[in-house]
């Protein structure tokens, strides 16, 4: 009896050490987002040096549309011991997409001081804005929707966009074409941060989803949120239509982690596991 107790002892305190320190699902991919799970004695977490927040011993990192392929990961435990992983992320190739119709003033270069105020005012506010979401190490979001269902996809992630004939910057969002009116879900549970009716963007929402991630849905026909409200996942935060620059009646949905832009579709699907760490 005495030896089967010190062997369950045994197996017990094996068992602990040899816990996960860490578990990244996602994909490691530009564009992509890496969710981490991480053990209770871990204290820090670090990417690329600079310290990432961490909410219920879970933490989200991501990568934007050209991102760098070598990262390091570093792991703080309350001993003060650090774990070091080194990984690569996957290099992608991007199409071109060409769009014609729209209107000139969405692409010239604007002259009327009226509407070089407000173009100044609008970056200002959503750069303001989103520097503070930044800045949240809680986590609300917990699994993600599409914000359409059966929606047309006419626009993907990263393409080279060349509108009315002109080279413009890369596209950053998916697009998803529906009637006007179509019901338009949160992709996740979050804070409406912002709210607006602007010359580019035409009436949209921008969520803070916590640690960094954000998403923002433009182009609507109508808003159906308040800034401040706390909105769960699938809740109809608006509807479809063509405001701002727009050609017709589709969502522009993007998604951003920090200062990083996010592939809307790769975040439907990170349950992958990229990548264990344990410690014996």
């Amino acid at each position: 009896m005495k030896r089967l107790f010190i062997l369950c002892l045994l197996l017990i305190s094996i068992q602990i050490y040899a816990d996960e320190l860490l578990t990244l699902h996602g994909n490691a991919i530009q564009g992509g987002i890496l969710i981490g799970n991480i053990h209770e004695n871990i204290e820090k977490v670090f990417l690329n040096y600079e310290e990432i927040p961490i909410s219920e011993h879970e933490f989200i990192i991501g990568f934007d549309r050209d991102e760098k392929l070598r990262h390091i990961l570093t792991l703080v435990l309350q001993n003060g011991k650090m774990e070091t992983i080194k990984f690569f992320i996957t290099k992608r190739e991007y199409d071109t997409q060409r769009i014609d119709g729209i209107p000139a003033k969405y692409l010239e270069e604007p002259t009327e001081e009226e509407l070089i105020n407000r173009l100044e005012s609008e970056s200002d506010t959503l750069k303001k804005t989103r520097k503070k979401l930044y800045k949240n190490s809680n986590i609300y979001f917990e699994n993600f929707t599409i914000p359409i269902e059966n929606g047309k996809v006419t626009g993907v992630f990263g393409s080279n966009r060349i509108l009315n004939g002109i080279p413009i910057s890369p596209h950053n969002g998916y697009d998803i074409a529906a009637s006007e009116g179509t019901e338009i879900k949160a992709m996740s549970t979050g804070v409406v941060a912002l709210i607006g009716d602007y010359f580019y963007n035409g009436k949209f929402v921008l969520m803070d989803h916590g640690s960094g991630l954000s998403s923002i849905y433009i182009h609507m026909s109508r808003i159906c949120v308040e800034k401040g409200d706390y909105v769960l996942k699938g809740d109809k935060i608006g509807e479809v239509g063509s405001t701002g620059r727009s050609t017709g009646n589709h969502l522009h949905w993007g998604v951003g982690w920090k200062s990083k832009r996010i592939d809307p579709r790769l975040i439907l699907n990170n349950k992958k596991l990229f990548l264990t760490l344990k410690k014996y």
